[in-house]
């Protein structure tokens, strides 16, 4: 450990420049003003200690480590640790490099360093399809439909246009010819029934966003991600997709987005997101919604708003005049009136009944008149579909020669389809010239990309063929070629699809190995797809996996954030986490056992909110991480590897979260240095992790562990971490705390205008996202008034904010109730209301099993106050005195500073002056490496006099000068602190006579006293009398302490 340094360089707040010290004050001086000197000085001697303009301070030391010369280095005492950066040679070692070299300490040391990765998209392990993200090629005949173009160009007076009409209506054909007609660049996604999982949903639709624009929803899409990664709070979707919305603002416009297939969507959560979303789409963007169906969002306050815009299938059917059109297109000839007619009456213009028909018939070689006549004439249009679909198997399919209609069923039961797969599946090569032959054909197979050639059947299609298939084919052989498709889905990284394939085959084995193996590649879950899975194995599958089991108890507990797991659901919880706990013991897997006591950890947290049998659990779990990491390091080689490398992947959350809980009760408990180190550990872990979603959350719990330890500099640090991370991620929670806490900084700093500027802006961050630290924010305000001055107007505002702590339903706002009841009774006794401050007192006492280490330790000091204020000093020194070595020992260092303050009021009040002293300087030695000061000015004018009395005496020059800017606060006229009364009664300053003060100017100047005479024309007696009621009336003992007081009166 480096030795004490004997110079001191310094940043002087007063003198607004760097200055030096050497062993005794007498041979202080200025920096060399030049480079040389400075240079010459740094040759003289061997090291200095160096305070920044922050407050950071560190050993700056040179050492012959090289032949040529020496070299700098600096050494910062952290944590029981010495953290060492080189600094270069003496050229090097200019000021603002001692400065740079400051700010690096508070960060990790170089050797723990941990170089984040660059952000990267976040994706599933799954790749989505990337023809979803493309229209369908259009037909090679279309029917130019436009007055219907005519409506839809009008879509930039409206937020949204909804397309709603059954199937084969031309949905998606009338969107897809306008835009290519208009040539507007649109945002496509064809919506599948795997995207009713709400990550899915956005996910694909950022994707989409992407493509047309690199990065666009980056954030967005990470935050989205980690969304339901148990055991995190789950993060609202509206924070997330305020995330996007602020990039689509960002981007020039105009821009339409496409969702095909909407009717798939019958997810509530994916509704009301997609409202929310809809509602705050900035203007020059655009939202079109094809579906079968009316999807339930708030269209009647869009409809009165005017800003939507609707198709239905009355709007979509084809008139007399586009029927025409089309036969004639189809036939190749000019249909009768009659003919029209009769398929006006039997198709009321369905459009994919026109290409049925017409395609009926040529199969057949005769015109649509003949055709017709075979048909019920006037049938209703259900019976007359019905038949025609019918018709369609037995006249379409079945004319198509064996192997096409062979490879047209073993593909019906894929999605999609691409020329390799169907290779796979059909046990043939060809597969590609046949997907072109059937497209070009019109035989309802749509192009989906130029590309990549992936397909799809034409949905009613589709359903005949997969029903045909189970026919003719059998089940049995359908299993066999979902087991096929679902092979190569897994080669190319399909994962998603590959588990669809083999459940389909119905080969459980299969499908729990491709599930394990989409968990834990990439270690999130999409539980509302996870559970669709599960659902379709049997409960005997399920429970035979340990992985399975905790996947199932994760989406019973997590599924539904909005209300808690019913009885019988929590028993199947528990169920399942126990046969997976035995499961993984049995296998000697001890990190996944650890994540099972994680779980219920998690679980009492969130349900029961018994923080003590969480810490039970989570104490438990670290006990197994810890023994894998043991095991791995007893059959390792390597000579060294962090945590996480020697953990399974999926496992390395529950750990930081275990951490984190064993972390948040030392702090709790005021094991403040067990709390610091529990969280460095968490985030040397999350730094190493893909994912960031943890870090401005450890940070944040880390500034408040520097701000208890009175770590203000560093805690302040952490804060401006946690601010970069979570603005970053959009998290408006984690972004207001830390700005409180930057608040709380900057008021003990007594910089109110700051304190105030990080109140306000907490403010409108939590009025724009209501979320739950808006309590948080309202106390620190009433902290703030009290900073100010403004007692009543405190008082006010924590009367309401009470009010509003106990009706609230929110357990983690009600835990805020023993501060709002220490800073009432704090104001209570500033006010001089005795009787109200031990109301607040008893409040407090009642909740006592529930307080913190800190809260507990104001809640004595109060009571100390409260003797005070009654009279009963001795009562007060004695709770003071034994409160002093607990609070030390936890490291509490704001308490100790005031406790040390009060102790030197007392002491004074007892007629021991020296005694008070010596506890003030105490407090003024702890205080001033951090830079504390509201804790002293909150104590008001009281303090003057005692100050008065010890700088003198204080030889040191660095807090000499602190206590004198300390000093120089409480006197100034205009701080609006010192019309609030204070605790203690100290006899006021006696008005001085004109001629006192006369004698006291002449004093301050340095005359002596008879030099005093005769400037004053008075005797030597006259103006010991003088300055003897001076020293009275100021209460100091000698001509310095009169000096020091007169200095500042006089200003």
């Amino acid at each position: 450990m480096p030795r004490r340094s004997t110079y001191l360089v310094y940043w002087s707040q007063d003198a607004q420049a760097y200055e030096l010290s050497g062993p005794d004050d007498a041979n202080l001086k200025h920096i060399p003003s030049n480079k040389s000197a400075w240079s010459a000085w740094l040759e003289d001697i061997s090291s200095f200690a160096f305070h920044s303009r922050s407050g950071m301070r560190y050993t700056v030391r040179k050492e012959q480590v090289r032949k040529n010369g020496p070299y700098w280095y600096g050494y910062r005492s952290f944590q029981r640790r010495t953290l060492k950066r080189y600094l270069g040679r003496t050229a090097d070692l200019s000021l603002s490099h001692l400065e740079d070299v400051a700010q690096q300490f508070l960060l990790p040391a170089p050797s723990q360093d941990v170089v984040l990765p660059p952000s990267s998209p976040p994706s599933s392990s799954a790749p989505m399809l990337i023809s979803r993200f493309h229209p369908p090629r259009l037909p090679l005949t279309l029917v130019e439909r436009s007055h219907l173009f005519t409506r839809l160009d009008t879509w930039q007076a409206f937020q949204c246009t909804l397309v709603w009409a059954s199937a084969g209506f031309g949905k998606t054909t009338l969107i897809n010819a306008w835009l290519a007609k208009r040539q507007l660049p649109a945002i496509w996604v064809t919506l599948e029934e795997n995207d009713n999982d709400p990550i899915h949903f956005w996910r694909s639709l950022i994707g989409a966003c992407q493509r047309r624009q690199q990065g666009l929803g980056q954030t967005a899409l990470g935050l989205l991600l980690s969304m339901y990664q148990p055991p995190f709070a789950l993060l609202s979707l509206q924070s997330i997709l305020t995330s996007l919305l602020n990039d689509l603002t960002a981007q020039e416009g105009p821009g339409i987005v496409v969702l095909d297939e909407y009717h798939l969507i019958t997810e509530s959560r994916v509704h009301d997101s997609l409202a929310f979303f809809l509602d705050h789409l900035p203007p020059q963007y655009h939202m079109i919604l094809l579906t079968r169906n009316e999807p339930p969002f708030p269209l009647t306050r869009w409809r009165g708003q005017g800003t939507v815009q609707e198709f239905s299938s009355t709007d979509l059917r084809f008139s007399l005049l586009e029927t025409a059109t089309f036969l004639r297109q189809m036939m190749g000839s000019v249909p009768s009136d009659s003919t029209i007619s009769q398929v006006e009456v039997l198709l009321h213009g369905w459009a994919a009944g026109l290409r049925l028909l017409c395609l009926a018939a040529q199969e057949i070689s005769v015109n649509v008149e003949h055709y017709l006549t075979t048909l019920y004439g006037g049938a209703h249009l259900d019976t007359y579909n019905q038949q025609l679909l019918d018709y369609f198997v037995s006249e379409i399919l079945e004319n198509q020669p064996a192997p096409l209609q062979l490879f047209l069923l073993q593909t019906s039961m894929l999605p999609r389809l691409t020329g390799p797969l169907c290779d796979v599946v059909t046990d043939q090569q060809d597969s590609s010239s046949l997907l072109e032959m059937l497209e070009r054909a019109g035989l309802f197979l749509e192009a989906l990309d130029e590309v990549e050639s992936w397909y799809r059947y034409h949905s009613l299609w589709a359903s005949v063929l997969y029903v045909e298939a189970r026919r003719r084919l059998g089940e049995e052989a359908l299993s066999v070629l979902s087991h096929q498709a679902s092979l190569w889905y897994e080669q190319h990284g399909l994962l998603e699809e590959a588990i669809d394939m083999a459940l389909s085959s119905q080969d459980n084995q299969r499908a729990v190995v491709l599930i394990e193996q989409l968990g834990v590649g990439r270690q999130r879950y999409d539980l509302p797809i996870l559970k669709g899975w599960l659902d379709q194995l049997p409960d005997v599958v399920v429970e035979a996996h340990p992985a399975l089991c905790l996947y199932m108890a994760t989406i019973l507990q997590f599924q539904d954030e909005q209300n808690l797991p019913s009885q019988e659901r929590m028993q199947r919880i528990n169920a399942l986490l126990h046969k997976a706990e035995e499961a993984w013991l049995h296998m000697g897997k001890r990190s996944w056992v650890g994540v099972i006591s994680a779980f219920r950890a998690l679980r009492v947290l969130l349900i029961h909110h018994s923080q003590r049998e969480a810490v039970a659990h989570a104490m438990n779990a670290l006990t197994f991480f810890e023994d894998a990491h043991s095991d791995a390091d007893a059959h390792s080689d390597a000579d060294a590897h962090s945590d996480i490398e020697v953990l399974p992947a999926g496992t390395w959350e529950w750990y930081i979260i275990s951490l984190g809980i064993v972390g948040s009760d030392a702090m709790h408990q005021g094991r403040f240095d067990e709390a610091q180190r529990l969280l460095l550990e968490a985030l040397a872990l999350c730094q190493r992790m893909p994912s960031r979603q943890f870090l401005s959350e450890i940070y944040l719990r880390l500034g408040t562990v520097c701000t208890a330890m009175g770590e203000l500099y560093q805690a302040s640090e952490y804060f401006r971490l946690t601010l970069s991370v979570a603005g970053s991620q959009e998290n408006s929670e984690d972004h207001a705390r830390a700005l409180l806490g930057q608040a709380q900084l900057s008021m003990e700093w007594n910089d109110l205008k700051a304190a105030e500027q990080y109140c306000n802006r907490a403010q409108e961050l939590l009025d724009s996202s209501a979320r739950g630290a808006s309590e948080h924010c309202k106390y620190t305000q009433a902290f703030l008034y009290m900073a100010q001055g403004q007692v009543t107007t405190a008082l006010h505002q924590l009367a309401t904010l009470l009010v509003h702590l106990y009706v609230t339903s929110n357990a983690e706002a009600k835990d805020l109730i023993p501060e709002v009841l220490i800073l009432q009774a704090r104001l209570h006794l500033a006010a001089g209301d005795c009787l109200a401050a031990g109301r607040s007192l008893t409040k407090l006492d009642s909740l006592d099993a529930t307080l913190s280490s800190i809260q507990r330790t104001k809640r004595d000091i109060l009571q100390a106050r409260l003797h005070f204020a009654q009279g009963e000093t001795k009562a007060a020194i004695l709770l003071l005195e034994q409160l002093l070595p607990i609070v030390r020992e936890k490291q509490y260092a704001r308490g100790q500073i005031e406790i040390q303050i009060l102790l030197a009021f007392a002491y004074a009040a007892n007629k021991q002056p020296e005694v008070s002293q010596r506890w003030l300087q105490q407090a003024l030695s702890q205080a001033h490496h951090e830079g504390f000061r509201l804790v002293f000015l909150l104590e008001g004018a009281s303090l003057i006099n005692l100050f008065c009395s010890l700088l003198p005496g204080i030889r040191e020059k660095v807090l000499r000068s602190y206590g004198q800017s300390l000093l120089k606060s409480l006197m100034a006229p205009g701080e609006a602190r010192t019309s609030t009364p204070s605790l203690f009664d100290p006899r006021p300053f006696e008005p001085l006579s004109p001629q006192e003060r006369r004698v006291l100017r002449l004093l301050v100047a340095g005359y002596t006293n008879q030099e005093i005479a005769n400037e004053l024309v008075i005797s030597i007696n006259t103006v010991k009398d003088h300055v003897k009621h001076l020293y009275h009336k100021l209460g100091v003992n000698n001509r310095l302490q009169a000096y020091e007081v007169g200095k500042h009166l006089l200003t």
